[in-house]
């Protein structure tokens, strides 16, 4: 069976921690990853998976992972969490380099989890058409 997962790119473990609820409900593994490399080996297993990415500064490898993720797996959806430095600019990149999702203030991270379970939910229907959610 393929199994859906999240995988969760940042230096820190805030991210994971504030979709640690919601992995547990929908038993979706959370993985975290801090190296490229590993990121990439955790999205290129099958199955269905969202990819989440923090860009701290300097955000170049954050956003150059976006874009591999884009070009290389584009079934994978990827959700782009900044802060409020560089915002506007830095969304604008995110969306540039092929991000799903854009989540840089003003929004409100609380969006989050509610983010991930759409894209997630949309990954899976295309990864099994005839498996329809009754959620």
């Amino acid at each position: 069976m393929l199994h859906p997962q999240i995988v969760v790119f940042e230096r820190d473990a805030r991210l994971a921690e504030t979709l640690a609820a919601l992995a547990e409900t929908e038993r979706w593994p959370l993985r975290g990853a801090r190296q490229v490399e590993l990121c990439l080996r955790l999205l290129r297993q099958p199955g269905p998976g969202v990819l989440v990415v923090k860009v701290a500064k300097p955000a170049e490898r954050d956003l150059a992972l976006v874009e591999q993720v884009s070009w290389q797996l584009p079934n994978v959806p990827v959700v782009v969490v900044g802060e409020v430095d560089d915002a506007a600019v830095l969304s604008g990149l995110a969306w540039d380099v092929g991000a799903s999702y854009a989540l840089f203030p003003p929004l409100s991270r609380d969006l989050l989890p509610d983010v991930v379970v759409g894209l997630m939910r949309a990954a899976i229907a295309r990864t099994f058409p005839a498996v329809r959610s009754t959620s």
